[in-house]
């Protein structure tokens, strides 16, 4: 048993959302934690290894974070390019693509 305090609007989410599940407010905050949970241990586990990697083979030098930054933002400039010529033709982002670019998942741009 884990006992927890939350926000009264997030508390009121989960409320909404286990009456239009006709769930338990433990069920949703259960199912919603343990998918959570499984992607922060993924994460967590990933980042122990990149920086066992480094460890083992030594960190980026400034210059090689420097060029691989120069490169991603490069293929950032790409792909709004391709999408700015996209738009007239009628091309509409998909919904995961724009709540991606909201919370700026890849970065300042």
């Amino acid at each position: 048993m884990l006992n927890v305090t939350v926000s009264e609007s997030l508390a009121e989410e989960v409320r909404q959302l286990a009456a239009l599940e006709h769930a338990t407010v433990s069920s949703v905050v259960e199912r919603a934690l343990a998918e959570q949970v499984s992607w922060e241990i993924i994460r967590a586990r990933g980042l122990a290894a990149i920086d066992e990697y480094y460890q083992q083979h030594g960190y980026p030098t400034p210059e090689e974070r420097a060029q691989a930054e120069a490169e991603v933002a490069e293929e950032h400039r790409l792909i709004d390019e391709a999408h700015a010529e996209m738009g007239p033709e009628g091309w509409v982002p998909p919904r995961w693509f724009v709540e991606a670019s909201r919370l700026n998942w890849w970065g300042d741009r």
